[in-house]
């Protein structure tokens, strides 16, 4: 027979590109992973054989590498299915869950078959040579092809039964492999000479490869362990599936101040250091990073495996943990979550997850989550709805809050503070709304509607005939982000005819900390056409010196509980004065935030503050009540 090996070459090819890009891209070393890859390489040996075994149909090869070829051609050809189903089963992370019944109709088959493959050569079954040493097909070499068939509608069945726990993805990829394979199949039973099985085998896996190999965005760039998305992934499988699991969590909470005292680089080495350690624990597809310095590991069968490893990992931290040269002591919170039984669903377990890490817990005990007071999901839907209404209503309200400039013993400026009144939830402060704002997306239409109302304010005149040279106005790190925030607040400018230098935004410190290119980008570009610029809440973050030489900001405003406690803590006062003088020398204006009685605005001033807010002067106040307070205004007394 005159065998057609194009599509044998073609395949082994497609074999060796693939196995190229799976080794050598950024993987999960997991079991779903480990299964492909002794998929794709039973795939290619099997191909490689029945190149072989087609080139050894010539005479001059012997008897016994004849048959060794298709004997191993067909044996690692047969695997290819069977191999794939216990991908599927890996794919929706069901295999330690099967029953026996399940697994005795996974296993039976193909150790039949194989068993028949391998002794072939005595029975000639499957396969064997005849007396002038050509290739023939035994009696029972149908088995062979019913075998795969039935791998393969076991596929179907299995991906059918359990269409809510897998993903469109995974349906399109084992739809695709299937419905290829037989096609394959079919084509080759009814024309032997025509090599298509391996073919359609390599097109099928290169097919998944794509589909479902392609996992860069699984995976944490810092840690290496799986993301936050992977982790809710991971539990809509197991509750869909209506499996037991646990989760532990563990936080570290004074990671800023790693971040503070040895910079980003240690920081990183840290957590790449720390999520290794967490490995030892668990396999490599069980441990997660969740963001926010907080780490998952979840269980799924030994329950008890929790506390004792919550016991281990806290003992650990006990010593010193060493990072290249450095030996520091880190500290850590643990908070355990039996799903189903503390979270019914995904939701409820990225509640737990969210409040954890905003929590204030002093404690390294393993916390419960009757420990955990979950926002109200009401209340959060309740406010969502009086955002849209605010927005839809623009019932919004701006309140201003006069700046006393110390050296012209003036108010010179003001901030825009947004504030939201809701007929049905009342008065809603600005803690509570701009967060969710920010979640939902929100906040970009708040922004900007702050920003024109600061542009109108100043249009009027009434506020400059004042003395009011600029108004202050907050950028949320949502609109940093945004690649035309620029060109549009220009564009509002240019409406309202107002000069750039009449606004000044203000930047939190923690935005600051975070400048990826955009935001970056941005910040200078807002500086370049003349707006001015604050760093906001400065002490509260990570308060590091780059974002200060790097990026143009004008003003720096220090947070009013730093004010505060400058009154009631000697140390923190001389370290005040000391950060005053340092940002000084930088050519940079202080603002001092949160004064509220006169012997704070003394204070502030004989520590040489350029610039004062608070309550002492004004509290934020509407429009004409703002400007009724100015004209009013006197501080005369104060220097006295």
């Amino acid at each position: 027979m005159n065998y057609i090996v194009h599509y044998d070459i073609a395949a082994l090819v497609i074999y060796i590109v693939t196995a190229v890009i799976f080794y050598f891209r950024k993987r999960i070393p997991c079991r779903r992973n480990k299964i492909f890859g002794l998929l794709l390489g039973t795939a290619a040996v099997s191909c490689f054989f029945d190149l072989l075994s087609v080139f050894t149909t010539v005479e001059t090869v012997g008897r016994g590498t004849k048959i060794f070829c298709h004997i191993a051609y067909y044996f690692t050809h047969n695997l290819i299915t069977f191999v794939f189903m216990m991908y599927v089963l890996f794919l929706t992370d069901n295999f330690t869950s099967i029953s026996k019944g399940f697994k005795a109709a996974l296993y039976i088959p193909i150790c039949v078959d194989l068993l028949l493959i391998i002794t072939s050569p005595l029975t000639e079954w499957i396969i064997y040579l005849d007396a002038d040493g050509v290739y023939t097909r035994g009696p029972l070499q149908p088995v062979c092809y019913a075998v795969s068939v039935y791998y393969l509608v076991f596929g179907v069945v299995y991906t059918l039964r359990n269409r809510r726990m897998i993903s469109t993805q995974v349906v399109i990829s084992i739809t695709g492999f299937i419905g290829m394979t037989c096609a394959a199949v079919v084509v080759q039973m009814f024309n032997p000479e025509l090599l298509v099985e391996c073919f359609g085998g390599a097109l099928c896996i290169m097919l998944v490869m794509f589909m479902l190999q392609n996992q860069d965005d699984m995976i944490d760039s810092v840690t290496k362990m799986l993301n936050r998305s992977t982790f809710a992934n991971n539990c809509m499988i197991n509750f869909s599936a209506e499996n037991k699991f646990s989760v532990l969590l563990i936080r570290i909470p004074d990671f800023t101040l790693l971040i503070k005292t040895f910079g980003g680089r240690f920081s990183n080495n840290l957590l790449r250091s720390f999520s290794e350690y967490l490995y030892s624990f668990v396999n490599l597809g069980d441990g997660y990073y969740l963001e926010d310095e907080c780490f998952a590991l979840t269980f799924s069968k030994d329950h008890n495996k929790v506390g004792r490893i919550y016991r281990e990992i806290d003992a650990r931290l006990s010593s010193n943990w060493k990072i290249g040269a450095v030996d520091t002591m880190i500290s850590a919170l643990f908070l355990r979550i039996d799903c189903p039984a503390d979270a019914a669903d995904v939701e409820t377990v990225m509640d737990y997850i969210e409040q954890f890490k905003q929590s204030a817990f002093i404690t390294s005990k393993l916390l419960h989550t009757a420990d955990i007071n979950l926002y109200d999901k009401k209340r959060r839907i309740d406010v969502e709805r009086a955002i849209e209404r605010a927005l839809s209503e623009k019932s919004f309200r701006v309140n201003y809050q006069p700046i006393f400039d110390s050296e012209e013993n003036r108010i010179v400026s003001c901030e825009a503070l947004i504030r939201l009144f809701d007929k049905q939830l009342g008065n809603i402060p600005p803690d509570e709304f701009i967060p969710i704002a920010e979640q939902n997306g929100s906040i970009m239409k708040i922004g900007k509607f702050v920003f024109e109302e600061a542009c109108r304010f100043m249009r009027k005149g009434s506020a400059t005939a004042l003395g009011i040279e600029y108004v202050q106005v907050n950028l949320s790190v949502v609109q940093c982000m945004q690649s035309g925030l620029v060109e549009s607040f220009v564009n509002i400018m240019d409406k309202y005819k107002i000069d750039p230098s009449q606004i000044c935004l203000e930047i939190t410190e923690t935005s600051a900390a975070y400048t990826p290119h955009i935001m970056e980008q941005n910040i200078k570009q807002l500086s370049e056409i003349g707006i001015k610029l604050a760093l906001d809440d400065y002490g509260t973050g990570y308060s590091n010196m780059s974002y200060l030489l790097n990026l143009p900001f004008r003003f720096i405003k220090l947070e009013k509980e730093i004010v505060w406690k400058s009154l009631e803590n000697e140390k923190a006062r001389i370290a005040i004065e000391s950060t005053i003088a340092m940002i000084k020398k930088l050519n940079m204006k202080i603002v001092a935030e949160g004064a509220e009685t006169s012997e704070q605005v003394r204070m502030l001033l004989d520590m040489n503050c350029d610039f004062i807010q608070g309550n002492y002067f004004s509290k934020p106040l509407e429009e004409k009540e703002f400007l009724k307070a100015v004209k009013g205004f006197s501080i005369c007394e104060i220097k006295a």
